[in-house]
């Protein structure tokens, strides 16, 4: 049976807006601060992010040079992920053919801008 778990990484790893990134099964997820956000994402799927075309975000504050809000900032991103992996079924997550049949998404060409 596979489960979730996340990797421990200290504040100053998000801090530093360096990347999380993991999967369990098809559930891939990442996490990354962006200014002053704490961004997370997870799909379903062999994909990358970029190449999936249901990737769920959620944004949480990452303010400045507050450790504690920092650290709840981390926790709610967690907590999310993982409420993420149980809404879906342990058959779902444990595929293992999903080379065989998906292809990766190609999101649509931007339209020319008018004059």
């Amino acid at each position: 049976m596979i489960h979730f778990n996340y990797p421990h990484y200290p504040l100053q790893w998000y801090r530093n807006a360096n990347p999380v990134s993991g999967n369990a099964g098809q559930f891939n997820y990442k996490v990354l601060r962006q200014g002053g956000e704490l961004a997370a994402w997870c799909w379903m799927g062999v994909w990358c992010m970029e190449k999936t075309k249901d990737v769920k975000e959620r944004r949480f504050a990452f303010p400045d040079k507050q450790e504690q809000e920092q650290q709840e900032s981390v926790d709610q991103a967690i907590a999310w992920l993982r409420e993420e992996f149980d809404a879906h079924s342990r058959a779902e997550i444990e595929a293992r053919d999903g080379f065989f049949t998906t292809g990766p998404y190609t999101p649509p060409a931007p339209e020319p801008p008018q004059e």
